[in-house]
């Protein structure tokens, strides 16, 4: 089975296997090998003629297999993309073919958030390219942020790319989009700083999300209500719906915490894929905080979503998120 980097690698040689079967839970890396199969493969002149591209429910495996085995036009190959191929009816021909692949056909089988069978792609391995894309783990992203920014050709402090991988989660299509930004707005071979992703990203290092948990968890109050008075002037960026939807799971894994059974397999599943000096702490956070607080933390987030969805509320955004955070806090 190919890496990520292998079929990279070959692909910016122009080495062109028949057949890629792309299969797994994270779909940025199978987008990434598609799209660059889709933009590279072919000359621009050649593609109206032997470039297609389908989707899983418009097309039956036994059509694609017809396809694949046309002789191109003008060009010495052609290029077959299959999207969403999870959806494709009479999968088993474009197995069979892909492990006895014509040389003249790219044929590439996106089949994202499932797996086939080993059983099923093991003779395709032989003349061609599997590959399953994995998720990235939590406490990994800042790495992975890390190397991405090395694809762009940016350098990027620890601090920063651990800001971007807390603000924006696992979305590696969002963080790769945020990266590639940046190239028209800072030199080449950059730093990359928690100043520059506040200036150019929009990611306060002092005013987001995670520093106003912190900062409750702590009992910050001079912190708390700082960072409450910067989301009140900035509440395009941080609007009520969203800030309560963050302190609901928030608070809500702590409830979790403390009704399960404190295993490391439990405490993983409720926080995420951590690192075990991170997963410890946030278990030490959710033990600060008893489930009779917890629970009433809970019903005032509640209460304040539907409020800021306009029930029974006169309030405007910033008087409500003021007055919602007092009750938390008191």
């Amino acid at each position: 089975m190919y890496t990520f980097n292998e079929i990279f690698k070959q692909l910016h040689n122009a080495q062109y296997l028949p057949v890629y079967l792309l299969m797994g839970e994270e779909p940025f890396f199978i987008d990434q090998i598609s799209d660059y199969i889709e933009e590279n493969a072919l000359e621009e002149d050649q593609r109206d003629f032997n470039q297609t591209i389908f989707y899983g429910k418009e097309i039956l495996g036994d059509e694609i297999v017809a396809l694949a085995k046309e002789i191109p036009f003008g060009a010495d190959k052609k290029v077959i993309i299959v999207k969403e191929a999870k959806d494709l009816k009479k999968m088993d021909y474009v197995l069979n073919y892909m492990a006895r692949p014509e040389n003249q056909t790219i044929l590439v089988i996106c089949y994202k958030y499932g797996t086939i069978r080993a059983t099923q792609y093991k003779a395709i391995e032989k003349v061609g390219a599997v590959f399953k894309s994995e998720l990235i783990k939590d406490y990994k992203l800042w790495e992975w942020i890390v190397e991405r920014a090395k694809f762009y050709n940016f350098t990027i402090q620890k601090n920063a790319a651990e800001l971007l991988a807390e603000h924006i989660g696992n979305d590696l299509s969002r963080i790769d989009n945020e990266i590639k930004k940046l190239q028209i707005l800072i030199p080449e071979k950059s730093e990359i700083s928690s100043n520059i992703i506040e200036q150019y990203i929009g990611i306060s290092k002092e005013y987001n999300i995670f520093e106003l948990e912190k900062a409750l968890s702590s009992r910050d109050f001079y912190k708390i209500n700082k960072i409450t008075l910067n989301f009140c002037a900035h509440l395009k960026e941080n609007p009520n719906i969203k800030t309560i939807s963050n302190l609901f799971s928030y608070y809500k894994k702590m409830l979790d915490y403390h009704l399960s059974d404190h295993s490391p397999q439990s405490n993983a599943r409720i926080f995420g894929n951590l690192s075990p000096y991170i997963l410890e702490s946030n278990c030490k956070i959710a033990q600060s905080h008893s489930v009779i607080e917890l629970c009433k933390i809970i019903a005032i987030l509640r209460e304040y979503d539907l409020k800021a969805k306009g029930v029974d509320s006169a309030l405007d955004d910033a008087e409500l998120l003021k007055e919602m955070i007092y009750k938390i806090t008191h």
